[in-house]
C-alpha cells in the first residue's frame, strides 16, 4: 500500500495524473517556459515516485509560493527557464531519490534543507524587491546597489528570508513527525537561514557583474541591450543560478551537520 493508502497501481496513476497537471499549470500560467517545463516534470518524478508525497508536498509548496510571489511582485514576469529550476531543484530531486531507494534519514534532512535554502532565499529576494528600501551590498553594508541585483540586502528581505525559513522548517517537522521535533526543525531553519545569508555573499563577491554598453546599468548577463556588456566583478562563469546551485547543496549540507552535531 502507498502513503496514500493505495494499491501501487492506483497511486502510480494518480501520481501521474498529478505531476502533468502542476506541470501544464505551471506551463499555462507562464510559470515556467517550455524547457522549464520538461526540467519541472522530471524534477517533479523523481521526488514524487521515489521520495514519496510528504517530500512532493513540500516541493510544491516551495514552487507555487515562489512562483506566485515572482509573478505577482513582477507584474506577470518573471518565467522560470530550464536552467532555473535546476538550480533550485536538482540537489532535492537527488536526495529525495536517495532517501526513496534507502530510507536514509540523513538524506531526507539533507532535502528539507536544500529546499529550505531556496524557500528563504526566494522569500528575501521578492519581500526586499518590492517591499523593502533601497538594498545595501552583504559584503559592504555602506554601499547602496540596485535593486534585483545579487548581493544586495535590506531589513525587510532579511525578515521575509527568516520569516520563510521558519514557516518552511516548523511545516516540515510537523509534516513527518505529527508534532513539533525541535531538533529538526531548529536545523532546517537554521540551514535555510545560513544558506540564504550564503547565497547573498556569494551574489555580491564571485557573481559576475557587467556594465551595459548601451543604457549603463550594472547588470548580470554578459549581453544587455543587444550588445556585449563590460565585465566590471566577479567571475564570468557564475552566475545567479550557480550561485543557487551551490546555496541549494550547502543549505542540505548545513541541515545535517547542524542535526546530527550541533542541536
Amino acid at each position: 500500500m502507498s502513503e496514500l493508502g493505495l494499491d501501487p497501481s492506483t497511486d502510480i496513476i494518480l501520481k501521474l495524473v498529478v505531476i502533468l497537471i502542476v506541470s501544464i499549470l505551471s506551463l499555462r500560467m507562464r510559470f515556467i517556459d517550455f524547457y522549464g517545463f520538461i526540467a519541472s516534470l522530471a524534477i517533479g518524478v523523481s521526488v514524487l515516485f521515489l521520495g514519496g508525497w510528504k517530500l512532493f508536498i513540500l516541493l510544491l509548496l516551495f514552487l507555487t509560493v515562489g512562483s506566485l510571489l515572482t509573478k505577482v511582485l513582477n507584474g506577470g514576469g518573471g518565467i522560470r527557464g530550464w536552467k532555473n529550476v535546476v538550480a533550485n531543484g536538482l540537489w532535492a530531486a537527488l536526495s529525495a531519490s536517495l532517501y526513496g531507494v534507502t530510507g536514509d534519514k540523513s538524506a531526507l534532512i539533507f532535502y528539507l534543507g536544500a529546499l529550505n535554502s531556496m524557500f528563504s532565499d526566494t522569500l528575501s529576494t521578492e519581500v526586499g524587491m518590492y517591499i523593502g528600501g533601497r538594498p545595501r551590498l552583504i559584503v559592504k553594508p555602506w554601499v547602496e546597489t540596485s535593486k534585483g541585483l545579487s548581493g544586495g540586502v535590506t531589513v525587510h528581505g532579511i525578515l521575509g528570508g527568516i520569516t520563510g525559513a521558519l514557516i518552511f522548517a516548523y511545516l516540515s517537522s510537523y509534516l513527518f513527525n505529527g508534532s513539533l521535533d525541535s531538533r529538526l526543525t531548529a536545523s532546517i531553519a537554521g540551514a535555510g537561514i545560513l544558506a540564504n545569508v550564503l547565497d547573498s555573499f556569494l551574489g555580491a563577491s564571485i557573481q559576475g557583474k557587467y556594465e551595459c554598453s548601451v543604457c549603463g546599468r550594472v547588470v548580470e548577463d554578459s549581453l544587455h541591450c543587444g550588445e556585449v556588456a563590460r565585465h566590471l566583478s566577479g567571475l564570468k562563469y557564475i552566475d545567479n543560478h550557480k550561485v543557487n546551485f551551490i546555496s541549494s547543496f550547502v543549505g542540505g549540507g548545513l541541515a545535517v551537520l547542524l542535526y546530527t552535531h550541533i542541536f
